[in-house]
């Protein structure tokens, strides 16, 4: 069972019911799939979905990320190069000196550890976005193989896709509670009052999974979302179609900006996002979008498209940034992280051959005991 269907949760689900590969995995599993509403309909079908390995920090962490990149580009030619995958690529500008020193240093770590970053001369932006006006005296960065899904779309399509290989859906129903049997997990009980039996319970419900887990006392170290202040959530706004085209992710100084599905555009900025927690009012979210709005306009001249949504977008977030992945009790087994749009369908891969007896020795440093493995 998987609770949750979110791109963690459908990428599960698809990959669980497969034919068996190579990789070591059993035949297709009997899978449900249970969620409070559907497929895409919480954090993945609001969030910027950016596929990334854009941070040199931690070389390995690095190395995790951009082979989930490349488990992406295989996902979506076996669903034949879908129009909710966009692999465009991702333009970057500074113009503040501190901005510009820390932008090249990025693009010299990246490619030392071998990944596509370029510094590139403004002709070049205005062939690859030749709507985007940045400042003269920016320096510009390029990522080729960085792009984008329509999370909504890509995680109705894996479920779907699930269900047509037998995998049942669940939705409208809430799991309030982990049924137990002394230590082991046996399924969840819903909030229509049902009981649902698992031999193996995988909770991958983002920002509602510290909720269900502690039902079985069980801890999760996520960043709470209800505190005033969190950084969990964000605020994306999408306005209605726009005369003007933005081919790839944009982040300019103080917006990012792609192409939303119907002809629109997709707007969030980090630097707004701090007042938008819980709380907020829609007065303070309409004040946020106005602000996105128009720093869009100044940069993309011409631009006449008006805002048609905004979203709070409430992020699952490790405490320490990393994901929390593995068993936690027998019959449960954990997958929740930020970034889930870009390593979901990795993560779903490996998963699956773990929990089918193979070494997924690529997960070992994402446990979610690992703190206290470490003080032990």
């Amino acid at each position: 069972m998987v609770v949750g269907v979110g791109i963690i949760g459908a990428s599960l689900a698809d990959r669980l019911t497969r034919p068996a590969t190579g990789g070591g995995a059993g035949s297709r599993d009997e899978v449900t799939i249970v969620d409070a509403e559907g497929p895409g309909a919480g954090t993945s079908g609001t969030s910027y979905a950016w596929i990334n390995a854009n941070d040199p920090e931690d070389p390995s962490y690095h190395r995790f990320r951009t082979a989930a990149m490349s488990t992406w580009r295989d996902l979506a030619a076996g669903f034949g190069d879908p129009a909710w995958y966009r692999p465009a690529g991702n333009t970057v500008w500074a113009t503040a000196d501190d901005a510009k020193s820390r932008l090249a240093d990025r693009v010299a770590r990246l490619t030392g550890l071998g990944y596509t970053a370029e510094l590139i001369e403004p002709a070049r932006l205005r062939e690859l976005e030749p709507h985007i006006r940045p400042r003269q005296d920016a320096l510009i960065a390029h990522y080729a193989d960085e792009g984008f899904v329509h999370g909504g779309s890509a995680t109705r399509a894996l479920a779907e896709r699930a269900c047509r290989a037998g995998a049942a859906l669940i939705t409208g129903r809430r799991a309030v509670r982990l049924n137990t049997e002394g230590d082991r997990v046996i399924g969840v009980h819903l909030d229509d009052g049902r009981d649902l039996d698992a031999d193996l319970t995988i909770c991958a419900a983002g920002r509602h999974s510290p909720a269900l887990l502690a039902t079985a006392g069980v801890a999760l170290p996520l960043v709470d979302p209800s505190v005033p202040g969190s950084e969990a959530p964000c605020l994306v706004a999408t306005t209605s179609p726009a005369d003007v085209v933005v081919n790839g992710l944009v982040h300019a100084p103080g917006l990012s900006v792609r192409a939303a599905e119907g002809g629109g555009l997709v707007l969030e900025s980090v630097e707004l996002d701090a007042g938008v927690d819980e709380s907020a009012s829609l007065a303070l979210m309409e004040m946020v979008g106005d602000e996105l709005l128009a720093r869009a306009r100044a940069l993309i001249p011409g631009l006449t498209a008006k805002i048609a949504e905004i979203r709070r977008c409430v992020r699952p977030l490790p405490l320490d940034g990393y994901p929390l992945i593995g068993a936690q009790r027998p019959g449960l087994y954990t997958a929740v992280t930020h970034s889930g749009i870009t390593l979901g369908p990795h993560l779903a891969v490996l998963i699956d051959r773990e929990i089918h007896g193979h070494a997924a020795p690529e997960l070992a440093p994402y446990r979610p005991d690992r703190a206290d493995r470490a003080a032990s």
